[in-house]
């Protein structure tokens, strides 16, 4: 993961990164890259949280607050890929079209709208180069 994040900011893909804490204790961070297709779409990249605070759905409320933060900056839309079980009551849906290239697979892979204006008939879905070497990664 770090190795993503620190090749993401070099690569200058890194569209928002947020960290969480209460006083003294951070307890959870998340970044989302630009990607490379479709423009002004972004993908949740990162989401770590402290298994405490996990239990207190900090990681729900962080991406519930970061998305209408990423909504005021111009992203389009959100992708993310992971569990649907946990990512659709955050309002993420699978992506539709049946001809759309994506990387990750369709069955973990969902979105969020941000804008009514975006796109809904994709091609492919084109991630930053470091997000997709973190994927092929053992």
């Amino acid at each position: 993961m770090f190795h993503m994040v620190q090749q993401l900011r070099l690569d200058q893909d890194i569209a928002m990164e947020c960290v969480a804490c209460k006083g003294d204790d951070l307890f959870g961070y998340l970044a989302f890259a630009k990607l490379k297709s479709p423009d002004n779409w972004w993908n949740l990249a990162i989401v770590a949280v402290s298994s405490a605070w996990r239990q207190k759905d900090a990681d729900a409320y962080m991406i519930r607050k970061s998305l209408e933060f990423a909504r005021e900056h111009g992203a389009q839309a959100i992708v993310v890929v992971g569990s649907p079980e946990f990512y659709t009551p955050l309002g993420f849906a699978p992506i539709a079209g049946q001809n759309i290239i994506l990387p990750f697979g369709r069955e973990r892979t969902q979105i969020t709208y941000l804008d009514d204006n975006a796109p809904q008939d994709l091609q492919r879905v084109i991630y930053p180069d470091a997000v997709a070497q973190a994927a092929k990664a053992p």
